[in-house]
């Protein structure tokens, strides 16, 4: 496995981590909100046969990502430019989680065109999202900063503890990504952009936003944190446009189970890209 870090430059481009370049297939993964690329350094130990991109998103990590306000509209144009720039053939196969989902699902909409034949492996992104502006919006903006300063305001220790006790695994590189993360305007910022509205056909953009995901797409919840109606629902709209979408719950596992069991996550990741049947723990709603 070869590894490569593009350092960071004056310009509006994300850094990113390029793995395995030569390999013949690429794999795009966008991590949660308020962490890093450093989320998925266990993960890609299982992807070693794929060209991975691992970038931070706009106003993660600590390079020149940190800098660039996090907009979804803006963030698709980055991303697409780093498919198109560095991915094999143009195209990734792009994998999700919470942030890095709805991310995901906003920019295969937006790009169908970079978008690999494996399609889309979300998770963590069915919960619900309020109107921007609102004051419930403000109101998630808040949970969504407070909830991770709590807990990287914690002392390291009790910091330890905590996830130990959900079966987290978290090095030092992504705490310390976490602790810069965690700041109110970047809160306001991702609550704002993924704020949901009614259109003019009295849907929900969100709704829309799945309804016309062309890409195949595997969306999953985590059975213990994650709304698995909802996560139902969201593949029942994710089929409209492509039959071979799917979605699935994995019982016992966290939000952001990632980091709880890389190895299942990755090993649901590469059955999905392959159109192979699904691990038996990745039960079908």
């Amino acid at each position: 496995m070869t590894y490569q870090a593009v350092p960071s430059t004056p310009s509006p481009e994300l850094f990113f981590k390029s793995i395995n370049p030569e390999a013949s297939r690429t794999i795009l993964l966008l991590h949660a909100g308020f962490a890093s690329h450093h989320e998925w350094d266990l993960v890609f130990l299982h992807l070693s046969s794929y060209h991975l991109l691992i970038p931070d998103l706009p106003g993660h990590g600590i390079t020149t990502s940190a800098i660039i306000p996090f907009d979804l509209s803006d963030t698709a144009n980055l991303l697409a430019d780093l498919v198109t720039k560095h991915a094999k053939n143009c195209k990734a196969d792009v994998v999700g989680l919470s942030l890095g989902g709805y991310t995901a699902i906003y920019t295969a909409q937006k790009y169908p065109e970079i978008i690999g034949e494996g399609g889309l492996f979300v998770s963590g992104c069915a919960h619900t999202v309020f109107s921007p502006g609102s004051y419930k919006s403000w109101g998630l903006g808040c949970v969504m900063f407070l909830g991770n300063w709590v807990i990287t305001g914690l002392p390291k220790s009790a910091f330890d503890w905590f996830v130990t006790k959900r079966g987290l695994q978290i090095n030092v590189d992504l705490y310390e990504a976490m602790r810069k993360a965690s700041n109110y305007p970047l809160g306001q910022a991702v609550s704002n952009t993924l704020g949901d509205e009614m259109d003019e056909e009295g849907k929900s953009v969100w709704e829309g936003r799945f309804e016309r995901t062309q890409a195949r797409t595997c969306i999953v919840a985590g059975a213990l944190d994650d709304p698995v109606p909802k996560c139902a629902e969201r593949g029942v709209q994710l089929r409209r446009s492509n039959s071979q979408s799917r979605a699935f719950k994995v019982e016992g596992k966290h939000h952001g189970w990632d980091i709880q069991d890389p190895e299942l996550f990755a090993r649901g990741i590469r059955c999905w890209v392959k159109h192979q049947d699904m691990p038996e723990e990745f039960v079908a709603l």
